[in-house]
């Protein structure tokens, strides 16, 4: 295996996930979770494995292509087995996780059994959704009452500094070092929100943080030589 990538935060994690395995599959690649995804559609990937046999899987991954695979779970997908994950991180070029939930908001805060990355994992993607921006915290930020000024002050409006506490966080859930960490500020889709998020990734990146500002549904040809260094 080349490289697991775990994508964790929100506002925009699947569609980086997305585009993490799109770009990425002239080689064999694995979608999957640790938590609960809806599964891939058929034009995102070459084949749908669910509860696959670790051979089955292993098999599938023998060849290029995005192979999306999970344990059924209503209409979502889960984890996978430990031998179709262990089989799996023998067979694919690259593992491409979401490895967090958000019910759909654009900022999250984490429980202490957050986010659950792989033992695997050699880069972790933060996304943060900038629509969060001006909006009360109670509205915008999953788990907002983890923090105590939120949770006494659900209606305090998301600004540059919240941003960065909501990455801050993030990042010192992960227990990886620095450089293996890359914080996307997504959804700058216009002046306000590029401005907050270049505030935010300018004193991120002061303390040792990759940073981008961008809008993934624009375009998204930067993001998987970014989050692999190349």
């Amino acid at each position: 295996m080349k490289a697991c990538i775990a994508v964790i935060g929100a506002g925009g994690k699947t569609t980086a996930v997305r585009s993490l395995a799109h770009r990425l599959s002239g080689f064999s690649v694995l979608w999957t979770t640790t938590t609960h995804i809806y599964p891939a559609a058929p034009g995102d990937c070459r084949l749908l494995l669910r509860a696959p046999a670790p051979d089955a899987l292993a098999a599938a991954l023998a060849v290029p292509g995005v192979v999306c695979a999970g344990t059924p779970a209503g209409e979502k997908v889960t984890a996978l087995s430990p031998e179709g994950w262990a089989a799996s991180c023998k067979a694919a070029d690259y593992i491409v996780c979401e490895a967090d939930g958000a019910h759909r908001l654009p900022l999250k805060l984490h429980r202490t059994d957050e986010p659950v990355l792989p033992a695997e994992t050699t880069h972790v993607l933060i996304v943060l959704g900038l629509s969060a921006l001006g909006r009360p915290v109670g509205e915008v930020v999953h788990r907002y009452a983890l923090h105590p000024a939120w949770a006494a002050h659900p209606a305090a409006p998301v600004g540059v500094a919240e941003l960065c506490l909501c990455a801050k966080e993030a990042a010192a859930r992960c227990g990886v070092p620095k450089e293996n960490i890359r914080l996307l500020f997504n959804q700058a889709d216009d002046k306000t929100r590029m401005e907050a998020g270049r505030q935010a990734a300018g004193a991120l990146s002061r303390q040792g943080f990759a940073c981008r500002v961008e809008a993934l549904q624009k375009d998204d040809a930067f993001l998987a030589p970014w989050v692999l260094w190349e």
